[in-house]
C-alpha cells in the first residue's frame, strides 16, 4: 500500500498544504497545459503543488498567496527553465487581486473559498468570472461540514440548509463547534460548503457548472474522515460569446 501524501502546516495558520495534487488540482493542471499564452491563476498557492505541476505541463502561471514567504519557497522549487513562465502575486483574495478582463485561461481556488464570508465569496466569484476568457475554466476544492471535527455542526448545518439560508455553512467562531486537537492551526472562522451551495453561487455569476461533487481526497489527515463527503469539488466554464 502506498504512503498517504504528506501535509505541511501553512505559515499563517490557515490549515495544511498538501504535497500531492487533489482531484481538482489534477484537472486544473491538465486543462492548463492547453491554455497557450493565456496565464492560469493559482489562488492560495501555498508551497506550490499545483503551480509547479502546471509549470511542468507548460502553462504560464500566476501563483498567488497571502504569505510572501510561501511564494518565495514556491519560486525556489520551480525548475530554472520554468521560472520565466512564473509570476508571483502576494495578497489576500479577493480584495488584493486584480487582472485584466478576460485575460486568464483558468483559475484554481483550492482550499481558499472556505476562508471567505458569503459576501467575500460572491465578490471573489464575480471577479473570477470577469478575469476568465471565453472558454476558460474555474476549478474549486473546498471543505464541507461532513468532517469529523465538525460532526456536532452537521445537524445545525442541515437545519439551516432546509430553512433556505443562503450560506448555511458559515461558522463565525470555529471553536464554538469544534474541539479538534489541531484547532490552533484552523482559522478562527470558517465557511463550510457543499456541492449544491457552491454550484448555486458559481451559477449566480454567469459561469456554467460542468460538475460539482462531494468526495474524500487521498491526503485527508488523521482524524478528519467521516463519511466520504469531506471535500467538495467543482469545475465551471465561462461561456463563449
Amino acid at each position: 500500500m502506498s504512503a498517504r501524501p504528506r501535509q505541511v502546516v501553512t505559515r499563517n495558520s490557515m490549515g495544511w498544504a498538501s504535497e500531492a495534487l487533489n482531484v481538482i488540482g489534477e484537472r486544473f493542471v491538465h486543462f492548463s497545459a492547453g491554455c497557450g499564452e493565456a496565464p492560469v491563476l493559482d489562488i492560495g498557492a501555498a508551497y506550490g503543488v499545483a503551480s509547479l505541476a502546471a509549470l511542468r505541463a507548460g502553462a504560464r502561471v500566476i501563483a498567488s498567496d497571502i504569505d510572501p514567504e510561501h511564494l518565495r519557497i514556491l519560486e525556489s522549487r520551480a525548475e530554472p527553465e520554468d521560472r520565466q513562465r512564473l509570476r508571483l502575486k502576494a495578497g489576500r483574495f479577493p480584495r488584493d487581486l486584480a487582472f485584466d478582463p478576460e485575460s486568464l485561461g483558468a483559475v484554481l481556488a483550492s482550499n481558499v473559498l472556505h476562508f471567505l464570508t458569503g459576501k467575500q465569496l460572491e465578490t471573489g466569484l464575480r471577479l473570477i468570472a470577469g478575469w476568465l476568457g471565453p472558454g476558460g475554466k474555474l476549478f474549486v476544492h473546498a471543505s464541507t461540514p461532513y468532517q469529523a471535527p465538525f460532526a456536532a455542526f452537521v445537524p445545525e448545518y442541515e437545519r439551516r440548509l432546509a430553512s433556505g439560508l443562503r450560506w448555511p455553512g458559515w461558522i463565525e467562531k470555529t471553536g464554538a463547534w469544534s474541539r479538534h486537537r489541531k484547532l490552533s492551526v484552523m482559522p478562527a472562522s470558517i465557511h463550510l460548503l457543499d456541492d449544491m451551495v457552491l454550484r448555486r453561487a458559481v451559477q449566480s455569476v454567469g459561469l456554467e457548472v460542468e460538475e460539482s461533487f462531494l468526495y474524500r481526497r487521498a491526503d485527508l489527515g488523521h482524524g478528519l474522515a467521516m463519511d466520504g463527503r469531506e471535500s467538495v469539488g467543482l469545475v465551471a466554464r465561462k461561456l463563449t460569446a
